[in-house]
């Protein structure tokens, strides 16, 4: 009987296309919609600083409470969103997001304009944003296996240039409402999306009766929370771990950089207009969004699902370009716009394989959002620090700090060019 029985028990078959292809759109909409409510204060923030009397000093601590809890809250979060699952997390991060957006742009109305609690209510929406990349990695690793990852990761990574441009139009075109509604608009679209992702998410296909990829069939919730237990020091004590997150650190120091302080470097270096520096500075993300899909498909189709050589191959490119954006970019528009879409073009596909698909790998199935938010977190620092190194440099000595930030960001990835997937990277 018990040989019967276990002739015609069946393994579960992979989720349909109609599941993953749901997966990946409101897993790619959540992270672009993160940004309605990352890049809107920074769009406001001159009108706000400027109706409720804040100097430059006071909207630096503003963000700087942002920055760190961002950084802080990508480790904690990544160690919880392996326990929570990505569906509890990022539901519950959209929302609180939305909440304190919606609370910052009340708060004169409610409280006056009282610095310190402005800070406290930006600090907590770095932890609630922090939810973002932890919760989605650990989801799309969940549902997509090693052998897809860096092509669907590829075009996923889109998601976080695409929310940067939309976002910040959507935020300059409210601003012409005030600053309050540039605050509480995107907090509305943010908060109908979470709402969304709660509805339609699973955190994986066994939730649904389907195989879960790159893990044995079968297991128990007690089994699958003992090899969550064994995966998660291996993550801590592997050094690829900390040679990804300094180099993600490289990385997110320059992109922090370009995105807070650009459209200012065009402005008051090389003479262009407000509106005309606004306008080309959205070559830097543009150039990007292409390359991320191309890098992915690169690493996966041509280079053996190497995806680290990958990125240190992109790191150099970048070097390049940033070199030859310095020495052309005072020349003409059209050559600061080429130039300026170069640089992001292999910024981003670095970026996105360091922090997507190789940390994903690295963390495997059962620690992939401790891993997402572990080099993240190490990344967001170099986000930190990046105000004070704008300020403090000239201009030409910050652009050859980039490209030296660019060669070191690729010599630490050096010892393991040659590495590939398992399809249990965390369980040997």
């Amino acid at each position: 009987m018990a040989e019967s029985a276990s002739s015609t028990t069946e393994q579960p078959a992979p989720p349909p296309s109609s599941w993953t292809q749901r997966i990946f759109a409101v897993s790619w909409l959540s992270y672009f919609s993160y940004y309605f409510t990352r890049k809107n204060f920074s769009v406001a923030k001159a009108s706000f600083g400027k109706e409720l009397g804040f100097d430059k000093g006071d909207l630096k601590v503003i963000d700087q409470g942002y920055l760190i809890a961002y950084a802080v809250g990508q480790v904690g979060n990544g160690f919880l969103a392996d326990v929570v699952g990505p569906r509890r997390m990022v539901a519950l991060g959209m929302l609180m997001t939305a909440a304190l957006n919606l609370a910052f742009g009340l708060g004169d109305t409610l409280i006056g304009s009282v610095l310190g609690v402005y800070t406290l209510c930006w600090t907590l929406n770095g932890l609630a944003q922090s939810t973002g990349w932890p919760g989605n990695g650990k989801l799309m690793a969940s549902w997509f296996s090693t052998g897809r990852r860096g092509q669907v990761m590829g075009v996923w990574s889109t998601c976080y240039q695409a929310g940067g441009l939309a976002a910040g139009f959507f935020a300059a075109w409210l601003i012409g409402y005030g600053w309050r509604v540039s605050m509480i608009g995107p907090a509305a679209w943010v908060a109908v999306v979470g709402l969304a992702f709660w509805m339609l998410i699973h955190d994986r296909p066994s939730d649904l009766g389907y195989a879960n990829p790159d893990v044995p069939a079968g297991l128990s919730r007690e089994e699958l929370r003992a090899l969550r237990r064994k995966a998660w020091p291996l993550v801590l004590k592997n050094p690829m771990t900390w040679c990804l997150g300094l180099s993600y650190f490289c990385l997110k120091l320059m992109r922090y950089a370009f995105l807070f302080w650009l459209p200012y470097y065009l402005n008051t270096a090389l003479g262009y207009g407000d509106r005309t520096a606004g306008y080309m500075a959205q070559a830097f993300d543009g150039g990007g969004i292409p390359f991320v899909i191309l890098a992915g498909w690169l690493a996966d189709r041509h280079f053996g699902r190497r995806r680290i050589a990958v990125a240190a191959g992109c790191l150099v490119l970048l070097a390049g370009a940033l070199y030859l954006y310095q020495r052309v970019g005072d020349e003409s528009a059209v050559a600061n716009v080429l130039a300026l879409a170069l640089v992001g073009a292999f910024l981003f596909g670095a970026d996105s394989l360091v922090s997507g698909a190789a940390a994903q790998d690295l963390g495997g199935p059962h620690a992939a959002a401790l891993a997402c938010g572990l080099i993240n977190g190490i990344g967001s620092i170099g986000g930190v620090v990046q105000g004070d190194l704008v300020k403090a440099m000239e201009w030409h000595d910050l652009f050859r700090l980039f490209i030296g930030l660019s060669i070191f960001g690729a010599l630490v990835l050096v010892p393991f060019l040659r590495v590939r997937p398992t399809s249990h990277p965390t369980a040997a």
